[in-house]
């Protein structure tokens, strides 16, 4: 993602670090820029080193001084900086700034040298375990058609619209957010959908952001590699709608979580919304009927505004629970009921999420879907099977290097669910597939019935020459991504591709 394509006019030191503890006096300076890349400093600069999952920012605090940095900013409480700063500042000559907890601040200090961008826009934040980037696709589909000049940030990238750049990171770090948004800006950018995941909360990296509406989708089991635990995974989410003055909540009802969420603003703005039949009263957004369709599927909603009417092209249960959440997202910006309809009619999938692949010959057809958790494998492959006249296959595999809870249930998930499962190699990383593989396996009843097959284009081409064509194949884990990871090595690789590649073949 790159950071601001104009160069702003210098900014003062003192005003960017206003109300905020500093350790040392503040030199009276104009900054001409600010970044937490080494590479990227240009003359009179401020440098963030901030504390990264691999490496530490002060680590190139030398390498950005030579660049030109002007100032080189670090957390004052950071006992590795506290170390490190005495010998760095004999080696070059420089400005050194101690902030304490920086990671906290980083945001807002970044959002007023790009004099707050965020304020001038309309911020959607979407968080949960599953769905982000589909409501975030969804709702900005939606303004789209309202003619709503709309930015969107998230998995699948940022941009303009649904015309996205791709990223590293569902959200990006604050100094990369706030350029994007300074960007949106300069676009006359009326609206922001933006993903936030737990990640981006836990490390303050939306702090700066004046968010609007914040949603949930969900929560399951996710990210406990980093969050120790349930408690920390839910504890983070539930900043997005804690830390910041909104204007509005939108929450899942059906979700656990979601109920105990919404019950800590009874006083505040919330909308929740639910597919259930046994929806309680004071559900806001609820499913009155829903007719699956070869298409997907039409759905009838019962809202505070009327009636409003759905026909998406989008297959699944989860798809109505996000297109509900779509729905009661508009209602919640105050759009009426007769722009409500207008916005979510024909409404279309995200690529790579439940999005279906066709031949004209008698190939199986394909699903690929970015579920890589046991909830989102289960909800689509349930989904898949409404779809298929046939056998249902499944072919997934799990990431290296990240939760191995999750593989167990996913294992279990495939095959309770899938006629033919085929186990593969998704992004593995640094960690062995055949432990990787092992760990799945662990969940099934019946791992002998289980093709394993590491390579995953051949495992795709494999399922696809011997499936029916009445059968159906997903090919889930990876959804709308352009590479495969394996070691340290990054490898162009799409499931997206790989089909349509074999389908046209088979024609």
């Amino acid at each position: 993602m790159m950071e601001s394509t104009q160069q702003l006019p210098g900014k003062s030191l003192t005003a960017l670090l206003e109300g905020v503890s500093v350790k040392e006096e503040i030199p009276a300076l104009e900054i001409s820029d600010v970044t937490s890349n080494s590479k990227a400093v240009i003359k009179g600069a401020l440098f963030i080193a901030l504390k990264g999952m691999q490496t530490h920012g002060i680590d190139f605090a030398i390498d950005a001084a030579r660049a030109g940095a002007a100032v080189i900013m670090y957390d004052s409480l950071d006992c590795y900086c506290q170390q490190r700063i005495p010998l760095l500042q004999k080696q070059v000559n420089t400005r050194w700034l101690g902030i304490e907890h920086l990671d906290r601040v980083n945001g807002e200090i970044v959002s007023r040298f790009y004099d707050e961008p965020g304020r001038d826009m309309t911020i959607i934040g979407v968080t949960g375990t599953d769905g982000k980037s589909s409501v975030t696709h969804l709702i900005t589909q939606a303004l789209d058609r309202l003619g709503k000049r709309t930015g969107s940030i998230g998995t699948l990238g940022y941009g303009m619209g649904n015309k996205l750049e791709s990223t590293t990171h569902t959200t990006p770090d604050a100094v990369m957010l706030q350029s994007c948004l300074y960007q949106f800006r300069q676009q006359n950018c009326e609206y922001v959908t933006m993903e936030v995941s737990s990640h981006a909360l836990e490390q303050y990296r939306v702090n700066g952001c004046q968010f609007d509406i914040a949603v949930l989708t969900n929560l399951g089991r996710d990210h406990l590699d980093y969050h120790g635990d349930i408690e920390n995974y839910s504890a983070a989410k539930s900043r997005l709608f804690t830390d910041f003055e909104l204007n509005g909540r939108v929450i899942n009802a059906n979700d656990e979580f979601g109920r105990t969420l919404a019950d800590m603003f009874q006083t505040e703005p919330v909308i929740c919304y639910s597919s259930s039949d046994n929806a309680s009263d004071d559900v806001e957004v609820r499913l009155r009927k829903n007719n699956i369709t070869s298409q997907g599927q039409d759905m009838v909603v019962d809202t505070p505004v009327g009636e409003i009417r759905a026909n998406t092209a989008l297959m699944g249960n989860f798809n109505v629970d996000n297109t509900l959440a779509c729905i009661s997202s508009l209602i919640s910006l105050g759009f009426s009921r007769e722009e409500i309809n207008l916005a979510v009619a024909d409404l279309q999938p995200i690529p790579g999420r439940m999005e279906t692949f066709t031949s004209d010959s008698d190939m199986a057809t394909a699903v690929v879907d970015f579920a890589h958790t046991e909830q989102a494998l289960r909800a689509c492959l349930a989904a898949s099977r409404e779809h298929t006249r046939g056998k249902l296959w499944c072919i997934f595999g799990c990431g290296g290097d990240r939760d191995q809870g999750k593989r167990i249930g996913m294992g279990r998930a495939a095959e309770q669910l899938a006629d033919y499962v085929i186990v593969t190699d998704d992004n593995p990383r640094t960690e062995s597939p055949e432990h990787i593989v092992s760990d799945i396996l662990t969940g099934m009843n019946d791992p002998d019935k289980v093709n394993v097959v590491h390579n995953r284009l051949a495992a795709i081409e494999f399922a696809l020459s011997q499936a029916a064509s009445d059968d159906l194949v997903v090919i889930a884990g990876k959804g709308h991504e352009q590479e495969q990871i394996i070691g340290h090595e990054r490898y162009p690789f799409s499931d997206r591709h790989v089909v349509e590649r074999i389908m046209r073949a088979g024609k």
